[in-house]
């Protein structure tokens, strides 16, 4: 009898080893972790740009490249092209953008060369903010990594490989959802009062949810009860006003949310040829962790 019962103990061992092999295999150590600031709904990490710094960038995935504030970009000397563009993005002020690269980035233990960028005038983004914006980490940063925003943790967390199983399955708290990236990581499995929608996941918005203004039209949302006050808000291209309405439902995925706060962007504000008609912002991820895949296009937004 003891034989036997010392074989069951052993074969239990044995399974429970096993078990702690697969539950490592499919949630491996984060290859660096650093800690970010929450401000005003915005993430900002401490960079080092060339040695120098640090310096406050924010995390953004719908900026590409990168940018960099154009003062600091002087006081870098980081060589600017010639002839600068108007960039896009939320404001109605003429602020032009000149291609430039950032030789070397170092966040934590994450270094980066030649970070292609757009040197910008960023002082109005500091001024909303409260505090120096010297530049923000693009898609030129963030291509082809894997990295897990944890909002109650204040910590970034990037990953060699995904810290989840090949087969991981929805659920009502948890959100798995493929992406396709031009230029902001755009999702197509997104409903607004059951009309199926494209969104980006915009984490460098400070708001919750945007309606552009050819999204309002084609839900036809003209009429929908708005508050008569406006709202400022400040993007790339300084300051523009919004109005805030409720929607009936939004689903991402498999996450819902009823009577969801949303705005309701004005025409001429920045987003009348906007690639999506919906962007969700950090005021919804704050309440989740969010891993952005970028190898493989998957993005899971599960709760706390």
């Amino acid at each position: 009898m003891k034989r036997k019962r010392l074989i069951t103990v052993l074969v239990a061992l044995i399974i429970i080893v096993v078990s702690a092999d697969l539950i490592s295999a499919q949630a491996p150590t984060p290859i660096a972790e650093v800690p970010f600031e929450f401000i005003h709904n915005q993430i900002v990490l401490q960079v080092k740009i060339n040695g120098r710094g640090p310096f406050n960038l924010l995390l953004d995935t719908d900026t590409d490249p990168s940018a960099i504030d154009l003062a600091t970009a002087r006081d870098l000397g980081l060589k600017l092209s010639g002839k600068g563009q108007q960039g896009t993005g939320g404001g109605t002020d003429v602020n032009l953008a000149y291609e430039t690269k950032l030789p070397l980035v170092e966040l934590g233990g994450i270094t980066a060369k030649d970070v292609y960028a757009a040197a910008i005038n960023l002082t109005k983004i500091g001024d909303r903010m409260g505090k120096p914006v010297h530049g923000v980490l693009g898609h030129s940063f963030l291509q082809g990594r894997i990295f897990q925003i944890d909002y109650a943790a204040l910590r970034v967390r990037f990953y060699d490989r995904s810290p989840f199983p090949a087969k991981l399955e929805s659920t009502p708290t948890r959100a798995v959802i493929k992406f396709r990236y031009d230029s902001e990581v755009l999702v197509d499995d997104v409903y607004i009062n059951g009309q199926k929608v494209r969104a980006a996941l915009d984490t460098g918005s400070s708001g919750t949810f945007g309606l552009t203004p050819a999204a309002i039209k084609a839900l036809g949302l003209e009429d929908a009860p708005v508050k008569v006050e406006e709202k400022t808000s400040v993007g790339y291209n300084g300051a523009f006003q919004t109005r805030t309405g409720v929607l009936k439902t939004i689903r991402i995925g498999s996450i819902s949310i009823d009577s969801a706060e949303t705005s309701f962007w004005l025409p001429g504000a920045g987003h009348d040829h906007a690639k999506f008609q919906l962007n969700i912002g950090n005021v919804f991820f704050k309440d989740f962790v969010v891993t952005f895949d970028f190898r493989s296009k998957v993005v899971v937004i599960e709760k706390h």
